[in-house]
């Protein structure tokens, strides 16, 4: 709270500042502000009042302890001031928002189909260290675009609905985006703690970026002053080259770098951060953990990507000019899980049972060839996921892996067929294992008023709908 004497010193008073336990006065010829450093501004006010009666300063207008208590002469000044925001916000938005491992792959398949790939490929290698690297042929970006829009969260490029330049579709029709929150990216913090990312537009150089999600989960430690290490090169031959100097720079939001004040802040902020865990240790009972600070640390001098990681990527391949990489370390249990060297038990079985489910069928599996004319499109999108030791590859996801329609035939009741803009029906009907009507026709009631305007119409769409009888009969 501030407070100004709009008259209190004689003009000839030099400018000064007294401090009185909380309170700051300070003044400059004919005004002067009371800086209150208190919430309870009454407490404040009766210390600073004692402070004036005893002082035998006097102005042009009687002692300081009359003067204050004119309140004709007194007015609060309004100021303006600016979220602060910390480094915890990215947890809160990124891998706090994402539901499980399988949601944060969906969601990073969907920037790539946004992207205009054409594939996309997660590739579990299994070493002492296992790696997940997830890949594509997308547009890419360059380094004006990952500064400008992969680090800024909330940017206008998923909130304005512009459409892909006709240059960045790869000769494909257009796609209708499928990240809306613009917080896909963030959802890497799931799979796993370090990222290396490396992206590459045609006709650009290539852009990579190393950066430790955990140091988003430290409270204490400002989100400006985490500094992202990036680089610039035209061969890919320099990607490994740079690692060295990329985890050195990252090291940096941990142990502090040349600028004085961000170092003492960061250093603050981890000591804080690293009390505060052996405090909740304490508190539990528990063995304490090591700090967070040691952890981070340890990981970026241990870890380490190698080339057999990105091989698979079209870019890395030469089948490519252009797309993104992924590369995860420290990968989460759910990844683990899928790899063959693992012991299966209840916890990975069901790991592994929900990760097929909620990613065999990223794209709609009740499209064919047939119904392509019909009411759908083919995509012209590929993905996989495949877990690899010794150099060989085990699909999980995938090609021959996905439910597909033709997977139905064998339901003994199927109604198939397609509903048409006036809402009738026309299709097949089989009952109990066997084919009855070919050309079935059903007409919605002659009541029904069937909407006519263009952003409420129906169909054309394809209708199928299936059931099981657990007790089958057998009829001629």
């Amino acid at each position: 709270m501030k407070a100004i004497i709009r008259e209190g010193l004689a003009t000839d008073d030099p400018p000064q500042v007294v401090e009185v336990d909380s309170c700051y006065y300070g003044s400059n010829r004919d005004r002067s502000i009371i800086h209150f450093r208190t919430l309870k501004a009454s407490s404040c006010v009766l210390r600073f009042a004692a402070f004036l009666r005893s002082s035998p300063t006097k102005t042009a207008h009687g002692s300081f302890s009359t003067l204050f208590r004119r309140p004709d002469r007194v007015s609060l000044v309004i100021e303006s001031i600016a979220f602060e925001t910390k480094a915890r916000t990215l947890d809160h938005l990124g891998r706090e928002q994402i539901a499980d491992c399988p949601t944060a792959i969906s969601e990073l398949w969907k920037n790539s189909f946004d992207a205009y790939a054409r594939s996309v490929y997660l590739d579990i290698y299994d070493s002492e260290q296992p790696v997940a690297a997830l890949v594509d042929d997308g547009h890419g970006m360059n380094r004006a675009e990952f500064v400008g829009k992969w680090l800024v969260v909330g940017t206008e490029s998923k909130a304005v609905d512009s459409p892909t330049d006709l240059a960045d579709r790869n000769g494909l029709n257009f796609r209708p985006k499928q990240g809306q929150k613009g917080i896909g990216r963030l959802s890497c913090a799931n799979l796993g703690p370090l990222l290396l990312f490396v992206s590459k537009r045609t006709d650009d150089n290539f852009v990579a970026a190393l950066l430790d999600w955990r140091l988003f989960e430290n409270p204490f430690l400002n989100l400006a002053d985490v500094k992202i290490p990036i680089v610039e090169f035209a061969a890919k031959s320099e990607l490994f080259r740079q690692l060295d100097g990329l985890f050195d720079q990252l090291m940096e939001n941990v142990w502090g770098g040349k600028d004085e004040d961000r170092k003492l802040r960061i250093q603050t902020a981890w000591t804080d951060y690293d009390a505060m865990w052996a405090r909740e240790d304490e508190a539990d009972g528990v063995e304490a953990r090591p700090a967070p600070s040691t952890t981070i640390a340890g990981t970026l001098i241990n870890s380490s990507f190698e080339e057999r990681h990105i091989s698979n990527w079209p870019v890395w391949s030469g089948e490519s000019d252009h797309g993104t990489a992924l590369l995860v370390s420290q990968i989460n249990f759910d990844l683990l899980a899928q790899l063959p060297s693992r012991v299966p038990d209840a916890a990975s079985t069901a790991s592994k049972e929900k990760f097929f489910q909620t990613l065999s069928n990223f794209v709609d599996p009740y499209v064919t060839p047939e119904g392509l004319q019909i009411s759908a499109k083919d995509p012209q999108f590929s993905y996989s996921v495949r877990a690899w030791e010794d150099g060989t590859p085990t699909t999980i996801v995938g090609v021959g892996k996905e439910f597909n329609r033709h997977m139905l035939d064998p339901i003994e009741h199927i109604i198939d067929g397609i509903i048409d803009v006036n809402g009738v029906f026309r299709g097949r009907v089989k009952a109990f294992g066997k084919w009855r009507v070919e050309n079935f026709e059903i007409v919605p009631p002659k009541d029904l008023l069937m909407p006519t305007r263009a952003d409420s119409t129906l169909g054309r769409w394809i209708c199928t709908s299936q059931q099981w009888s657990s007790n089958p009969r057998t009829r001629p």
